[in-house]
């Protein structure tokens, strides 16, 4: 690519965990962005 590349992943509900994983696995970036404390999204308990 040669680019800088500024990845934003909105939330850190299960999806959201699985595609900043595979960024890191691209040698990415990603920056992960979550309105709560917690991690789960819809699955928190």
């Amino acid at each position: 690519l040669g680019k800088h590349r500024d990845i934003a992943i909105i939330g850190a509900a299960a999806p959201d965990v699985c595609a900043l994983k595979c960024c890191l696995d691209e040698g990415l970036v990603p920056t992960c962005f979550e309105r709560s404390r917690d991690t789960g999204g819809l699955w928190r308990f």
